[in-house]
């Protein structure tokens, strides 16, 4: 069974959207269930990256777009192949249009838990440019198909490179206009915001490196201005 989390002020800050969340952190609800028998991740796959440290910092100007999901059970936990052992995936996945008008780029960043409930947890994302064309569409619907493996601007951590493609379409359920700054903070994973962005309700679908968004899971399309992302992980 698909179920559809509303993390809000997760799903806002990885959108590059974060009214109502200003000066806040944040984890997901399914990390504030109890301590887990143990925390496994694998070792960083790739990309460029930055070096040691493994920071980011992007500003953002333009179009964006921005989905969060929550699966449990079994659909979509790899871990829990045999269906209805209680593992769940969460995900949070957001690009950006940024850049100089004479240089425009494209920053992609996302973050992916996967629970077993006798094994533990496994952490693993990305974040970097993309080429400019693997983001498409902006106002009403929004597409983003981009293969991160070989990409040397982007930096894989914890987890495969691969295919990744994500559609939105806008559904008017709301509208929002956000200034301010916000942190979002995983086990070894940090993201922090500040800027003004506008946004509006989308539902979205598709798959990251394998990893399925189920269809109609929240997300947004917006428009950033002077958004400052910075990834430390």
């Amino acid at each position: 069974m698909h179920l559809r989390f509303p993390a809000a002020c997760a799903a806002l800050a990885l959108g590059y959207s974060f009214a109502a969340c200003k000066d806040s952190t944040t984890t997901p609800a399914a990390s504030a269930t109890g301590p887990r028998p143990s925390l496994a991740t694998a070792s960083d796959t790739g990309g460029g990256g930055g070096g040691p440290g493994n920071q980011s910092h992007f500003i953002a100007n333009g179009n964006s777009g921005s989905v969060n999901w929550f699966v449990s059970g079994d659909s979509g936990s790899p871990s829990d192949s045999g269906g209805g052992g209680g593992g769940f995936v969460f995900g949070s996945l957001g690009v950006s249009r940024g850049g100089s008008t004479n240089s425009p780029q494209t920053f992609l960043s996302y973050f992916i838990e996967q629970c077993d409930p006798f094994v533990g947890c496994t952490f693993f994302g990305g974040n970097g440019l993309i080429p400019n064309g693997d983001l498409s569409g902006g106002g009403q619907q929004l597409r983003l198909a981009t293969n991160t493996s070989g990409n040397p601007n982007f930096f894989t951590f914890g987890g495969p490179s691969g295919l990744i493609t994500i559609d939105w379409r806008a559904n008017g359920a709301f509208q929002q206009r956000s200034n301010g700054t916000f942190d979002v903070i995983f086990p070894g994973f940090r993201q922090h915001f500040s800027g003004v962005s506008t946004s509006s309700s989308a539902n979205a679908a598709g798959s990251v490196v394998g990893v399925p968004v189920p269809p109609g899971s929240p997300g947004n399309i917006g428009t950033n201005q002077n958004v400052t992302i910075d990834i430390s992980h």
